[in-house]
């Protein structure tokens, strides 16, 4: 979804340029990447204590994992949406697809609310 945004930030003209180049949109742009890679990094982590010993480890990593990863999925979704303006929810671009089935992904085996108390219950 985000490749299809960063797209849209390339191709999309107002007042003649993409809008890319205003400074706000770059900067929900790197927001945007950071989120996307902050999810990768925890699953290589809970990937990692999955090979460990220690389940009880492992078991906290998975579940701190989906929590970012439903928070950074959110954060994506909406920022796209927003950059997208208003076709970002219709059917017709693959972003409001994209939006909805991350919403189900979020929801399956816990929300992210879920797996944060599940986390907080490791403390």
């Amino acid at each position: 979804m985000s490749e299809l945004t960063f797209e849209y930030l390339r191709t999309r003209k107002q007042f003649g340029s993409p809008i890319g180049k205003f400074q706000a949109l770059q900067h929900r742009a790197a927001d945007i990447l950071t989120a996307v890679e902050q999810a990768k990094s925890i699953v290589y982590f809970a990937a990692a204590k999955l090979g460990e010993d220690d389940d009880r480890e492992a078991h906290r990593a998975v579940t701190a994992a989906k929590a970012l990863i439903g928070r950074s999925a959110r954060f994506v979704a909406q920022q796209a949406v927003q950059l997208h303006g208003g076709m970002g929810m219709t059917d017709e671009l693959a972003v409001g697809w994209y939006v909805k089935r991350l919403t189900c992904i979020d929801m399956t085996w816990g929300n992210t609310e879920h797996h944060l108390e599940l986390y907080g219950a490791f403390l």
